[in-house]
């Protein structure tokens, strides 16, 4: 057991010891330092956006999306939605000289949905008051996922970093819909899968 934490805590020294050192950052705070890409995940079928990567070693991801769900699939007029999301990645590995891993992201989000289809409380629809306690435009969701990067030098000589990433996550009313009802709703039920791209400017 002692030589298996020994190991362990090299192990962790290690991964610190080579974990992403940020690039210089010279630009203003206000601009961003990525776009992304993402398809599903409960912020839209496609969604676009721009981040920040904050912290000394840029483990914390900010991002702004505006997500677009089609007509077809809302039952009428198609829906944008916008969201807020946070992501810590605590470590990194260097698996190639170019190529890294982030095996372990957490995150949470919020977005908002401003369609005059969906009711701010369910109780605007139906008469039996503080029953239908959740609204439809607002969700917040949390999620675990990972990461794979590419870095690369850009022709002007700046060093860059394409990722591809997956979340795995699920919002407030799945969880509580999930708590209240477990003989009839599975896990698998409530959970999400959200594919993107994120690429450092």
């Amino acid at each position: 057991m002692h030589r298996f934490l020994l190991t362990l805590s090299g192990l962790l020294l290690f991964l610190q010891s080579q974990a992403q050192v940020a690039e210089p950052n010279n630009r203003p705070w206000y601009v961003p330092e990525h776009v992304v890409l993402q398809t599903a995940g409960g912020i839209g079928m496609v969604a676009g956006g721009v981040g920040y990567a904050l912290g000394v070693h840029r483990r914390f991801d900010t991002d702004v999306l505006v997500g677009y769900v089609p007509g077809r699939y809302t039952g009428d007029r198609a829906f944008g939605i916008f969201t807020l999301k946070d992501t810590y990645s605590p470590f990194t590995l260097p698996v190639a000289s170019r190529w890294q891993i982030r095996p372990l992201s957490v995150g949470a989000l919020i977005n908002y949905t401003p369609s005059q289809m969906l009711n701010r409380s369910r109780d605007d629809k139906y008469s039996y008051k503080n029953y239908y306690w959740w609204g439809s435009t607002v969700r917040l969701g949390a999620f675990v996922g990972g990461r794979v990067g590419y870095a690369f030098d850009t022709p002007a000589g700046r060093k860059r970093v394409a990722s591809l990433y997956y979340e795995l996550g699920t919002n407030d009313l799945y969880f509580v819909s999930l708590l209240t009802n477990t003989k009839g709703l599975a896990l698998g039920k409530i959970l999400t899968l959200g594919l993107g791209i994120k690429l450092d400017f």
